[in-house]
């Protein structure tokens, strides 16, 4: 397990902050919101030209054939910078894409950022497969009828990965997006989703071989990847806060020599460490196939809840500044809930934690 990035990994980690300084700015990220997509084309085409939506697709079809790692390092920086979640949606749905079905033909359009794949995975009431009412049936083609909830970027995305319910247990199908109706979905974040039906529609074709491992897979990684943004998140609240600490002033002198504030801060980072440790260890391991089982729901029991404590004692140490939408703190809180609700809820995983120690 190596925990300190390569200079290649760290070069891809300055590049993506430097872009990160230079196009993220407050304003820019307010006046994104009104496009349909989150951000604008041309800040879309300049991500596509960095290569970020093909980082760790295969070489053969346009990627950098980069793993799981670079991928988590990618994503961790576009959490600390606040990428728009569209663009961390659509990167991180190719990548699942390619580990389902690595050689898709639509791998090479996802790639360079002209086409985009959604995830189709929950309904309304069950994101255990067992409840699915989603069906994927039939051959040549595979036909699909059901319902999908919570579909991000499932208004603007070229396919959609379904999962449902077939003869043999659990399976995935590749579908056109513009086959399911589209309905959207709002969000407190303001994350594209959407309800998306598909009534008895054609599917391009079945991936993912097992359906119920692969599922189970898919779902591992993506939590993986969730953590890593969320490490990023706590780093950049926990610095925004010194930052802020270090400039504010009361009763004639800088709130950080105040004792109260130093132990509050000592805490953020306390959290920060232990949640970047944690998470880096479950990650390394899973890309290096030697989990020993519960590393990445230790990650989650611990980094999910520590998120949103670091983010309201950051908005408690900005005072009211940090709660407007013009400062970027704002958006880390909103990360810090949208993302440990969709991707790593704490229950289950203390839940996992405390079977693991009692057994």
């Amino acid at each position: 397990m190596r925990l300190i990035p390569t200079p290649e990994q760290q070069e891809l980690c300055d590049a993506v902050a430097r872009f990160c300084a230079e196009q993220i700015t407050p304003e820019r990220l307010l006046a994104w919101q009104r496009e349909p997509r989150g951000i604008d084309g041309r800040a879309w085409d300049a991500i596509a030209e960095l290569g970020w939506f093909g980082l760790a697709l295969p070489e053969a079809r346009g990627g950098s054939g980069l793993g799981l790692i670079e991928l988590a390092l990618l994503l961790r920086e576009c959490g600390r910078g606040l990428i728009p979640r569209s663009v961390i949606n659509a990167i991180r749905a190719g990548w699942a894409l390619a580990r389902l079905a690595p050689e898709a033909p639509e791998l090479e359009a996802i790639a360079a950022g002209r086409a985009i794949v959604a995830l189709a995975l929950d309904e309304q009431h069950a994101r255990d497969p067992r409840h699915f009412l989603t069906a994927i049936e039939g051959e040549a083609p595979a036909r699909v009828r059901g319902e999908k909830w919570g579909v991000a970027n499932g208004l603007s995305a070229d396919w959609h990965l379904v999962a449902g319910r077939g003869r043999d247990g659990v399976q995935l199908a590749l579908v056109r997006g513009e086959h399911g109706e589209r309905r959207p979905l709002r969000t407190f974040d303001g994350e594209e989703q959407a309800v998306v039906t598909y009534a008895d529609v054609p599917a391009e074709r079945r991936v993912g071989g097992h359906g119920a491992a692969a599922l189970a897979a898919l779902r591992r990684e993506a939590t993986a990847l969730a953590l890593a943004e969320m490490v990023g998140g706590m780093q950049a609240a926990l610095d925004a806060t010194v930052a802020y600490v270090k400039e504010r002033e009361q009763f004639g002198q800088k709130i950080a020599v105040f004792q109260a504030v130093q132990h509050q801060v000592a805490d953020m980072a306390t959290a920060y460490t232990a949640a970047r440790h944690l998470t880096w260890q479950a990650i390394t391991r899973m890309a290096a196939g030697s989990e020993q089982g519960g590393e990445l729901e230790h990650a989650v029991a611990f980094t999910a809840p520590a998120f949103k404590r670091l983010a309201w004692t950051a908005h408690h140490l900005h005072g009211g500044a940090g709660f407007v939408v013009e400062h970027p703190l704002h958006y880390h809180s909103e990360r810090a809930q949208a993302l440990a609700i969709r991707y790593a809820p704490e229950a289950p995983a203390l839940a996992a934690v405390a079977v693991a120690l009692l057994d």
